[in-house]
C-alpha cells in the first residue's frame, strides 16, 4: 500500500476501505458511549427490545402451549402469567409479567417457601432457557425497564428504604443487574442497594455490556450462580424481621404503606377506563 496515495486512491483498495470502517465504528461507539446515559441507553433498549420480541415470538408460542398444557395437566398455577407491581425510575410503579413458574405454597407461619421449593419441573425449564421472562421485554419496550439496572423491588420493600437506598430509583430496573459481577451467595439487601445506587450514579456503555455478557456467559455455561445471595429467596422487609433490624409492627406498617399505595393505584386505573367508556359512549 502507498502511504503516499490521495484519500480517494486510498479508499480504493481492500486496507484503505478495512480502516475507514474500523474509524467509522470507533467514531460510533465513542459517541454512544459519551452520550450512553441520557440518550442512547434507552434507543438500544427500545431497538434490541423491538428485534428480541419479534425474533423470538415463535419460541414464546412454543412456550406459551407447553406451558398451558402442563398447567392443564399438574394444575399447578392459577394462572400462566404472573404480574407483579415494582417500583422504577423516579418511584414510578408499573406492573411487571413473568412466566409463572412457582406454586404459591407456605411454611407453617404463613411465609412463602423459597423459590428452589416451589418451582415446577416446567418452570425450572421456562427459567433456564429464559423464556420466563419474554414478556418483559414488553416493559423494555415500553421505557418501564431496562436491559441492564437494578433489580425490580416491591411496592412494600420500597416503602421501607432509607433516603440513601432511594438513589438506585434514578435509572430504569433491569433484566441483568451490576450484581452478574459484583454478588455472590453471600450477598446482603445493604449491599445489594449500596451497588445499585453506585451503579445508578456511573452508568457506562462498556459495563453495560460487561454485565450483560457475563448474565449471558453464566446461561450459556449452565452455571448454577446465585448473585443476589439472600435477596433471592426473601423480600427486604421479611430479611428484616429475620435479622432483627425491625419487629413485627414496623413490617406491618410498610407492607400497610405498600398495600395503600397499590389500592389508590387500582382505584385510579378504575375511574380512568370508567371515564374512557363515558368518553366513548
Amino acid at each position: 500500500m502507498n502511504i503516499l496515495a490521495s484519500p480517494a486512491d486510498l479508499l480504493g483498495t481492500p486496507w484503505g476501505m478495512a480502516i475507514f470502517i474500523v474509524i467509522d465504528i470507533a467514531v460510533l461507539v465513542l459517541i454512544i458511549a459519551l452520550n450512553y446515559r441520557w440518550l442512547f441507553k434507552r434507543v438500544l433498549d427500545f431497538l434490541f427490545a423491538a428485534v428480541f420480541l419479534i425474533v423470538f415470538f415463535p419460541f414464546f408460542l412454543i412456550a406459551l402451549v407447553a406451558d398451558a398444557i402442563y398447567n392443564r395437566v399438574t394444575n399447578a398455577y392459577k394462572s400462566l402469567f404472573a404480574g407483579e407491581y415494582c417500583v422504577g425510575k423516579k418511584e414510578k410503579v408499573f406492573r411487571l409479567f413473568t412466566f409463572t413458574t412457582e406454586r404459591v405454597l407456605h411454611d407453617e407461619e404463613g411465609r412463602l417457601l423459597p423459590v428452589r421449593e416451589r418451582i415446577t419441573p416446567m418452570g425450572r425449564l421456562l427459567s433456564a432457557v429464559g423464556m420466563k421472562y419474554y414478556p418483559c421485554l414488553a416493559a423494555v419496550l415500553a421505557g418501564k425497564m431496562s436491559f441492564v439496572g437494578p433489580r425490580p423491588l416491591s411496592l412494600a420493600d420500597a416503602a421501607a428504604l432509607t433516603s440513601e437506598q432511594k438513589g438506585r430509583f434514578a435509572v430504569r430496573p433491569g433484566l441483568v443487574s451490576s450484581l452478574e459481577r459484583y454478588g455472590g451467595e453471600s450477598l446482603t439487601y445493604p449491599e445489594m442497594f449500596e451497588e445499585d445506587a453506585e451503579y445508578a450514579a456511573h452508568i457506562g456503555f462498556f459495563k453495560d455490556i460487561s454485565f450483560f455478557m457475563t448474565k449471558l456467559a453464566h446461561r450459556l455455561r449452565g452455571d448454577s450462580v446465585r448473585p443476589y445471595g439472600e435477596c433471592t429467596d426473601r423480600d427486604y422487609i421479611g430479611w428484616m424481621l429475620d435479622t432483627g433490624a425491625i419487629g413485627e409492627e414496623e413490617a406491618a406498617e410498610y407492607r400497610e404503606r405498600g398495600e395503600e399505595r397499590l389500592a389508590g393505584l387500582r382505584n385510579a386505573d378504575r375511574e380512568r377506563r370508567s371515564f374512557e367508556r363515558n368518553l366513548f359512549q
